[in-house]
């Protein structure tokens, strides 16, 4: 079931109309929301694949002087490492942006993940790409998590079992 539903929504997000003004909606609802408002510390994926766009979000964190982390997988884990700039990634698992930098994320007070899925519940499960990253990150750090996505991947029910964890709100346009 989670299978048929990744591979309906990739195509669904693909299929996306009005992308940059999407983006530009989900953009100014993150920057003002009041967890990333009084957050420290923003964790956030680097978007590809037609994820909504989160270049621009890391822009505005990095120059409006938030701490900000990005994941990278070491060795099946995914970790989060600051960074200071966009020229601190480079391409790694998945062809995803990466972190080059060393200075791993010990201490997530204050912090606010925003999170990728490929479609969301609109009770917060998420269907990532099946590898259960986040939700390993998330059994282990008690963070407030956010999810991105276009209304088209906001979805009424995802199946689960007890190792998905919910985000604990979702963001879209």
């Amino acid at each position: 079931m989670k299978r048929s539903l990744r591979k309906k929504y990739l195509l669904e997000r693909e299929n996306v109309k009005e992308r940059e003004i999407k983006d530009e909606i989900i953009f100014n609802k993150v920057i003002n929301n009041n967890f990333v408002r009084s957050s420290k510390l923003i964790l956030i994926y680097v978007s590809f694949n037609r994820e909504v766009d989160t270049i621009k979000l890391i822009n505005y964190f990095l120059s409006h002087n938030y701490l900000v982390a990005v994941p990278k997988i070491d060795r099946d884990i995914m970790n989060f490492y600051y960074i200071n700039s966009l020229d601190d990634l480079n391409n790694g698992y998945f062809n995803i942006l990466e972190p080059t930098t060393k200075n791993i994320v010990k201490n997530f007070n204050d912090a606010v993940c925003i999170t990728p899925g490929v479609c969301f519940s609109k009770d917060g499960y998420r269907i990532g790409y099946g590898k259960g990253f986040y939700d390993k990150f998330f059994q282990n750090h008690n963070v407030y998590s956010i999810g991105l996505c276009y209304k088209e991947c906001l979805i009424n029910n995802i199946p689960y079992d007890i190792y998905d964890k919910r985000v604990n709100d979702i963001i879209t346009d």
